[in-house]
């Protein structure tokens, strides 16, 4: 039985890395965006942000259980043939350049995380910021491929990579939403930044499948034949529901995009929603036994990733930021 569990348990905590992952990157890139561009609403939720992104070296260890489960997971280790080509295979898609990319990526995102908390603001954060964009978005490009497209390596997006970013962003929002973080004097911006963050998930995961279909391509459609099968069609049509449409019934009122309370209470179901698109990207790869693994995989990441990084690190800055407020 555990040989034939192990797909599904790698799958379901892959899915959950990707979640909790994805707040966290989220944080550290509006933390960036916002050394460059200034704004209340960076201050305001700084206090969230902050110990989200400095819990990303927490997820070194946590990468550990996919990185030991490679084989059971990704086609491509036991019959390199499928990644296409023998250069791809030799050069990239191998279990030690996967393991390599994974490993640098997260302390690259560690170290921009130390320095954008640590640097006060100036030309010396600011250079920080736009080279760390710059490395964030090929870092979380290379992630997206490898962690998730390359379960049927044969399927290659452009947009993924961009799309993955937009919502990892729309993420950290939600939590910083959920915590209530901007407060009343902030809490327009957040909700502005909330719908754009919507939209831009909508369109880019539309425009994903629409070129797709328009072109025709058999070997990227069955990627989403697989995905448009029972039960994972109606798993993401209710991620849509929870992150797409009601989202947008909720912000696209003014008054309620501007009120905390109606953004706190819109917060849980706009993660829930992208916990589901996570479980749905990957979870057909290993069958319906990744979906329960998913659920007890994503509440046992969040609950260390609380316990062990975001609330200590919380109590942690809490006085400096109080002094930037002040």
């Amino acid at each position: 039985m555990w040989p034939a569990a192990r797909p599904a348990l790698a799958a379901g905590w892959l899915a959950a890395l990707l979640f909790w992952l994805g707040i966290a990157l989220g944080a550290l890139a509006l933390l960036a965006i916002h050394a460059l561009t200034g704004g209340r609403w960076g201050t305001a939720l700084r206090p969230v942000l902050a110990p989200a992104a400095g819990s990303l070296p927490l997820f070194l260890p946590l990468a550990l259980p996919l990185l030991l489960s490679l084989g059971v997971l990704y086609p491509w280790v036991a019959e390199p043939e499928l990644a296409g080509h023998p250069d791809v295979a030799r050069l990239y898609l191998n279990a030690a350049g996967f393991i390599l990319r994974t490993g640098l990526a997260l302390l690259l995102w560690s170290a921009l995380a130390w320095l954008l908390l640590r640097l006060e603001q100036g030309p010396a954060r600011q250079g920080v910021a736009a080279l760390g964009l710059v490395l964030h978005g090929v870092a979380v490009t290379l992630l997206g491929f490898d962690w998730v497209l390359s379960l049927a390596p044969h399927f290659h997006s452009t947009a993924f990579g961009l799309s993955l970013l937009v919502s990892q962003l729309l993420a950290a929002l939600a939590w910083a939403a959920l915590c209530r973080g901007a407060g009343e004097d902030a809490a327009a911006d957040l909700g502005g930044l909330l719908l754009a963050a919507v939209l831009g998930a909508l369109y880019l995961g539309f425009s994903q499948y629409l070129v797709i279909w328009y072109g025709n391509l058999p070997h990227k459609a069955a990627w989403y034949l697989a995905r448009g099968a029972s039960p994972w069609l109606w798993l993401e049509a209710l991620s849509l529901l929870l992150s797409g449409l009601l989202p947008l019934l909720v912000l696209l009122p003014g008054g309620l995009r501007r009120s905390p309370a109606a953004q706190a209470r819109l917060a849980p179901w706009l993660l829930a929603g992208l916990s589901l698109h996570h479980a749905w990207l990957v979870a057909p790869a290993a069958g319906p036994w990744s979906l329960p693994a998913a659920a007890l995989a994503t509440l046992s990441v969040g609950g260390l990733w609380i316990g062990l990084a975001y609330r200590p690190l919380a109590a942690w800055l809490a006085p400096a930021a109080q002094e930037r407020a002040a």
